[in-house]
C-alpha cells in the first residue's frame, strides 16, 4: 500500500449543513456500558442540538422503568422534548420500524470492535442495525462516562454522489466537536488503476491517462471543499491506493482517529456482502474506532 499527500494541509470548509441530525435515537441496552453510552448521547445533545430518543426493546417492569429515569435525570436527559420508547418485538426490526415512524436522522448504539465469527455472519443488533438503517448510524465502540468527544476525524472522500453530503456532515460534526484535524481520504481502487495499466498502452499513455484521472478527483474534491468560514478546522487530503473500505479502515486506525466517517452502502447489504465483502464490511468486520455511516435521508433535506 502506498500513500500520497495530494494536496497541501490547509484551512478550509465548505457550505454548512443545516443541523444535520435534528432527531437522534439510542437504543438504550441495560448492559455494562448503559451509563456510559448514556454519558456520550447527552454531550451529543449539546454538541449537536438534536431531541433525543431512547429505545428499549424488552418488556417493561417497574424496576427498569425507574432506573431508566433515574440514569436520564443523572445525565440530564430527561428534558421536555426528549421521549423515552419501550417496544417489544425483534430488537433490530422494531428499533428500524420506530425510527421510521419518529423520522430519526441518526441511530446511536454501542458496538464490539470485533466480534466472533457467528456473531458477525448473523450480525449483531449494532451491525445489523447499521446495514438496515434508512437513516445515518453511530456506532460507538468505547462509549465512556465522561466522552472525548470525537478530535481527529477521518472521512471517505471518494469520487461519489454521496460524498459531498458526508464531508459536509464531517465538518458540522468537526466544527461542534472542536476537532483538532480532519483527514478526508481518497481510496484509489487498485482494479481502476490496473486498466491505466493495460499491456496495450505504452508506459507514457498509461501515466497519462493515471494523471489525468487523479487530476479530474482532485478538482471534484476542490470542489466540495469551497472554503469560505473554516472557523479554525484544520482539513487535510490523503489519497491512498489499496481495496476501498479496508484501506481506509487501516488509515484510521494507524492514525488512531477518534471517528470514521463512511458513505453509506448504494443498496441494502445481506449476508453475500459478507462473504464477498461490500467496501463498508471491512469496517464493520473489525472496527478501528467509532464509526459513522451517513445516509441523507428523505427529512433532513
Amino acid at each position: 500500500m502506498t500513500a500520497k499527500t495530494c494536496l497541501n494541509a490547509y484551512y478550509c470548509c465548505m457550505n454548512s449543513v443545516d443541523s444535520p441530525f435534528k432527531k437522534i435515537a439510542v437504543a438504550v441496552a441495560f448492559s455494562p456500558r448503559c451509563e456510559a453510552l448514556l454519558a456520550e448521547a447527552r454531550q451529543l445533545q449539546d454538541k449537536l442540538n438534536a431531541q433525543m430518543l431512547f429505545i428499549h426493546v424488552g418488556k417493561k417492569s417497574l424496576q427498569e422503568e425507574q432506573y431508566l429515569k433515574h440514569l436520564l435525570h443523572r445525565f440530564g436527559l430527561d428534558k421536555e422534548n426528549n421521549k423515552t420508547i419501550w417496544e417489544q418485538g425483534d430488537p433490530v426490526e422494531t428499533i428500524l420500524r420506530v425510527c421510521q415512524e419518529e423520522e430519526v436522522d441518526l441511530i446511536v448504539a454501542g458496538a464490539l470492535e470485533k466480534e466472533n465469527l457467528i456473531k458477525y455472519f448473523f450480525g449483531g443488533v449494532a451491525r445489523q442495525l447499521s446495514r438496515k438503517a434508512k437513516c445515518s448510524m453511530l456506532m460507538l465502540t468505547e462509549p465512556n462516562i465522561h466522552p472525548s468527544g470525537f478530535k481527529h476525524i477521518v472521512v471517505e472522500g471518494s469520487d461519489h454522489p454521496k460524498s459531498e453530503y458526508t464531508i459536509a456532515t464531517s465538518i458540522e460534526i468537526g466544527r461542534a466537536y472542536a476537532a483538532e484535524w480532519i483527514d478526508i481520504v481518497q481510496e484509489m481502487d487498485l482494479s481502476k488503476m490496473a486498466l491505466l495499466r493495460h499491456e496495450e498502452l505504452k508506459q507514457a499513455e498509461a501515466e497519462a491517462l493515471r494523471e489525468e484521472f487523479l487530476k479530474e478527483e482532485d478538482e471534484k474534491l476542490q470542489d466540495i471543499l469551497k472554503c469560505k468560514d473554516c472557523r479554525g478546522l484544520l482539513i487535510h487530503t490523503e489519497r491512498i491506493e489499496g481495496k476501498p473500505g479496508y484501506v481506509i479502515s487501516k488509515f484510521a486506525r494507524d492514525k488512531k482517529a477518534d471517528l470514521l466517517v463512511l458513505n453509506s452502502p448504494d443498496k441494502q447489504m445481506n449476508l453475500i456482502d459478507r462473504v464477498f465483502p461490500h467496501d463498508i464490511e471491512f469496517a464493520l468486520a473489525d472496527l478501528p474506532c467509532n464509526l459513522l455511516i451517513v445516509q441523507e435521508t428523505l427529512y433532513n433535506q
